[in-house]
């Protein structure tokens, strides 16, 4: 922070001398030296760490990551645009989902996924990240609320300021997590341009988190990356063709009419002032979402919450409010599935007892909840199972083989 402002003031030293040092015969132009040597100076490997320190040097910069989505109908983005403070560690930006008129409507629904309706800002600040919807109050996720509401929070803590960018979640963290092989192509402007691969599973953290269930199926085809640096050595831009992540996601029926995937970014206005306060300076209204929110797997039947405000754009993360204010669902109850079953039986998942157990606790759920047509028809499940097959010894009591099915699941009426 100090050798930023150090530097700084050598410059503005210098431009006050210049036309003194030009009237003595232009002595001391030959000390400015190459503006990139800091990152080209360095070996080949080493010159995309050298990049990424010379960004951050940068002290500021806008930023645009992009993910676009081809199919025959026409694309949709996933698009962040904001700006960054590297010496203070917070960013702000604004967050959307665009469609053409034509693309399809079903693939749009599940990109939504990642994408609540209406505007929505994310701010960052070294380790907490703020939420906004619309004008609602900012929502605080700090680590320890993370920590407290588990791995639904991803989407919006995945963001938070990391070793690259204050913003994180974009190729800006995967430059620097890859070596360069081959020497760059060097443009007039004196930028460079690089030709790298990221493994599939690397490249699939771009993705959002209910796209990423591909795991250990991403396959092995490289994800091609292109990265360029300025005549600074300071990353400019990326772009990555995430193509062949679509072998996977199709193989597990998501995406499936989804034909291109690229993901995209870039760095423009280095130095300039940031154009908006973050939350935590601008005096904007603050809730603390460890505070505000809470899994639905911990409310009791009959509360009512709101999914609107969350940033998540999930079920699983809520606002527990009074049914009488605006809600999206109410609670019918939380159950337990805990079944055994003979042999090694191929029950798939545990979902449809689950289920069953869930149409239990409809049918017991007072009359009045349905009545005025509040609720939509029928009921919504949330959870998960494990499924178990266990082989005893044989000789013993009880010897044979079981297939054991357990889960916990929460079952709620959604607002029509």
């Amino acid at each position: 922070m100090g050798t930023l402002k150090t530097v700084r003031r050598r410059r503005t030293a210098l431009a006050l001398l210049l036309p003194v040092l030009i009237g003595v015969g232009g002595c001391g132009a030959e000390d400015k030296g190459d503006a990139g040597e800091s990152v080209y100076g360095q070996p080949l490997a080493e010159q995309f760490q050298a990049a990424t320190d010379a960004t951050r040097d940068a002290g500021t910069a806008a930023f645009v990551s992009t993910l676009t989505y081809g199919t025959a109908g026409g694309d949709a983005v996933h698009r962040a645009r904001g700006s960054q403070d590297y010496e203070r560690g917070t960013s702000r930006a604004d967050l959307g989902l665009s469609a053409s008129r034509t693309f399809p409507k079903g693939t749009l629904e599940v990109l939504r996924g990642a994408a609540p309706k209406g505007e929505q800002a994310l701010a960052t600040a070294d380790d907490d990240v703020y939420v906004r919807n619309g004008e609602s109050a900012w929502l605080k996720y700090t680590p320890e609320a993370v920590g407290e509401l588990g791995e639904a929070t991803a989407e919006v803590a995945g963001h938070a300021a990391g070793d690259a960018a204050p913003y994180s979640g974009t190729l800006a963290d995967l430059v620097p997590r890859t070596i360069p092989r081959e020497a760059p192509e060097r443009r007039a402007d004196g930028s460079r341009v690089y030709r790298v691969t990221l493994l599939p599973e690397v490249a699939g953290e771009l993705l959002p988190r209910h796209l990423r269930g591909a795991g250990d199926a991403w396959g092995t085809e490289s994800v091609g990356l292109t990265v360029k640096l300025d005549a600074d050595g300071r990353l400019a831009s990326a772009s990555a063709d995430l193509a062949p992540l679509l072998t996977a996601l199709h193989g597990q029926g998501m995406l499936v009419g989804v034909k291109r995937l690229r993901a995209a970014y870039a760095l423009t206005a280095f130095g300039e002032p940031v154009k908006a306060e973050g939350p935590s300076g601008g005096g904007e209204p603050v809730e603390d979402a460890g505070e505000v929110l809470a899994p639905v797997t911990t409310l009791k039947a009959g509360r009512c919450a709101a999914t609107g405000d969350t940033g998540l754009g999930t079920e699983e993360i809520v606002r527990p409010v009074d049914c009488a204010d605006r809600h999206d669902l109410r609670v019918l109850g939380q159950v337990e599935v805990d079944r055994v079953f003979p042999g090694n039986r191929d029950v798939g998942s545990g979902d449809r007892y689950g289920k069953e157990e869930c149409e239990r606790a409809d049918a017991a759920a007072p009359e009045d909840w349905r009545r005025g047509g509040r609720y939509a028809k029928g009921f919504r499940v949330q959870g998960r199972s494990s499924v178990t097959v266990s082989v005893a010894m044989d000789g013993q009591p009880g010897s044979g083989t079981e297939t054991t099915v357990k889960g916990s699941y929460t079952c709620f009426l959604t607002v029509s």
